[in-house]
């Protein structure tokens, strides 16, 4: 789904945009592998943000996160753009990026819900 199709210059920047909207934060695989998308591409459109400071990076490790840039020019208007945008996105794709388990319930723990 390419909402932003006439301001962004790929599909892939704007699910990386929308992505670090929702999780703050993220790495280039773990982007990549959320949409289904070549690691490569999500590598290279962020470098791209990067360059254009619309994202900020920081290592750890040998790990490279990335997240939207506070500093940016159009920082406010640009997170209102993606929350517009992201009204457009299935629900689906939404309860997906708000839910952040990184590994496996242990086996026999109870799962408790938060209401």
């Amino acid at each position: 789904m390419f909402v932003l199709k006439g301001i962004l210059r790929a599909e892939s920047q704007e699910k990386i945009l929308i992505y670090l909207l929702i999780r703050e934060s993220g790495y280039g695989k773990a982007i990549a592998e959320f949409y289904g998308l070549s690691q490569n591409s999500v590598q290279k459109q962020l470098i791209r943000l990067e360059e254009d400071s619309v994202v900020v990076s920081q290592l750890f490790g040998r790990l490279r996160e990335y997240r939207l840039n506070s500093r940016y020019t159009f920082y406010t208007p640009l997170k209102a753009l993606l929350k517009s945008a992201l009204a457009a996105y299935p629900d689906t794709i939404i309860q997906q990026l708000t839910m952040r388990r990184s590994r496996p319930r242990k086996a026999g723990k109870p799962a408790d819900l938060v209401r």
